[in-house]
């Protein structure tokens, strides 16, 4: 790598492609390198090659993706992206078919309206169907906290119900 000549040593996008190269060469977390993830030649022959390819990220919430995640570092594999997009670009996300359509638990949430975490319970604890997990509406638990049924706070709620408004 030798001496920089771009005059970028300081930036954002310098730092990024260095910690790619760190990532990949001296892999603590097993994450990269240990599992075979390098960068491309082109990319660790020089920053210059890396600039010329992903140019600068276009947001400081935007940083390098891998779009497949067990692919290496290089131009067809790369994006700059936000941690959401990245978030749901991991080995670790649960991908749910549910009448042929293949989404992250946390999109079938957001379609639904169910949390992610109400999903999770249905499927691995209950053992729903994913059908019945993605169908059946989520009830407030009201019977147990009636002033919520009514839109007040507890306070007033038992209150009024001790004057007999309620």
């Amino acid at each position: 790598m030798g001496k920089y000549k771009h005059g970028m040593s300081n930036t954002r996008v310098f730092k990024i492609w260095m910690g790619i190269i760190d990532r990949c060469r001296n892999d603590r977390s097993g994450n990269y390198g240990k599992r075979g993830i390098k960068v491309c030649e082109s990319w660790l022959e020089s920053f210059d090659n890396f600039y010329a390819d992903m140019g600068e990220p276009p947001t400081v919430k935007h940083s390098i993706d891998r779009k497949d995640v067990n692919g290496d570092y290089e131009p067809s594999n790369c994006r700059w992206a936000t941690r959401t997009t990245q978030a749901r670009n991991t080995r670790h996300n649960t991908v749910i078919t549910f009448q042929g359509e293949s989404r992250l638990l946390v999109e079938w949430s957001e379609i639904t309206g169910i949390k992610p975490a109400t999903i999770c319970v249905r499927l691995y604890k209950l053992g729903w169907s994913i059908e019945k997990t993605l169908t059946t509406p989520v009830h407030p638990i009201l019977n147990d906290r009636p002033w919520l049924a009514l839109g007040m706070s507890r306070t007033t709620y038992y209150r009024r119900k001790k004057e007999g408004v309620c």
